[in-house]
């Protein structure tokens, strides 16, 4: 309670602050969220978000006009929220943060400028986005990171870290071939099972106590067109780069173990292996950000919602019409 009176009887102050930052003199005002304004511009982004992923603001995939009206000004919510927190809390950011923000905006626009151009939205615009991206990560660092009001003990980050990534080399195999016509074609079982016995080979040799270099170095003798290099794998629970279930039966591996593992397209000879010390550290300091934000993102989210929950927002109708016409949408 005592937050959010603070927050309230700052928010007139920040609210202006933000408004003279966000809009310049002619630009004309889409949104007005409890006293800040928000640019056409800064809208018909949200907008446009919104409107190629609807389902990560719990939308249909086409979704009405008015649903995709709603969820942008909940955006802007958010975005107002999230910049008059940071004056709340008397927080800025570093010259890293603003560093790492400025690099963001400039890959961004490297790949998207056509796009963002096309549909009217200024590389000053997509800066302030980009910056107020950066606020969120610092207020949600100062909620949880050490010494933070619901800091999360180190323990427990270090313990999802252990749970959630993995390390491995492994030699695979697409159970594919390609055709007379150049076309792939999946292979026959008598072509599967060819390729399950040589990995099973190759199995025993680990377990002979060969090294899995010199396993790579004879399949690799065997198969001089293939790109296998056996090199260390470093993986966390939900990539996509490996098939589902994958992650779970290495995980079960005892370190030092093998096997040989088929998933519909692909065959593996898996050695579970982990990183070497000194590694070891230095894959944990660079991954603990993610593990923190695994662990308390969605906390962090809702956090926000009840922030931006107590703004008013008033939309001018003429603006929000020509932004829904920008992105496709018939009103």
């Amino acid at each position: 309670m005592k937050k959010l009176t603070r927050f309230l009887a700052l928010f007139v102050c920040a609210a202006i602050m933000l408004a003279l930052s966000a809009c310049s003199p002619g630009e004309k005002i889409a949104v007005n969220i409890s006293g800040a304004e928000i640019d056409y511009e800064t809208f018909l982004y949200f907008l446009d978000t919104v409107k190629n992923s609807p389902e990560d603001y719990g939308l249909d995939e086409k979704p009405s006009a008015s649903a995709l009206k709603k969820a942008a000004v909940e955006c802007c919510k958010e975005y107002v929220a999230v910049n008059t927190w940071l004056e709340e809390e008397e927080l800025t950011l570093s010259p890293s943060e603003k560093s790492a923000a400025s690099d963001n905006l400039n890959n961004t626009w490297r790949v998207f400028s056509h796009y963002y151009e096309e549909l009217g939205v200024s590389k000053q615009t997509l800066m302030k986005i980009k910056t107020s991206d950066a606020n969120r990560d610092r207020l949600f660092y100062f909620v949880y990171d050490e010494g933070g009001e619901k800091a999360v003990a180190e323990t427990d980050i270090k313990k999802y870290y252990d749970e959630n990534y993995i390390s491995f080399r492994t030699i695979s195999v697409y159970l594919n071939t390609t055709d007379e016509d150049g076309k792939s074609a999946a292979m026959t079982d008598a072509e599967k099972a060819a390729v399950k016995t040589e990995l099973d080979s190759l199995a025993q040799r680990l377990k002979n106590g060969q090294t899995m270099d010199s396993v790579v170095d004879a399949y690799s003798a065997q198969h001089p067109d293939s790109t296998v290099s056996g090199q260390l794998q470093f993986i966390k629970k939900d990539a996509n780069s490996y098939p589902d279930g994958f992650f779970d039966k290495v995980k079960a591996l005892g370190v030092g173990s093998s096997e040989v593992m088929i998933f519909d397209e692909y065959a593996f000879l898996v050695l579970r292996e982990n990183l070497k010390d000194d590694d070891a550290q230095q894959y944990y300091i660079r991954y603990r950000d993610d593990c923190l934000k695994s662990l308390k993102g969605d906390e962090f989210d809702l956090l926000v919602k009840e922030y931006a929950a107590k703004l008013n927002a008033e939309t001018d109708e003429k603006a929000v019409k020509k932004a829904l016409r920008e992105v496709g949408v018939d009103v």
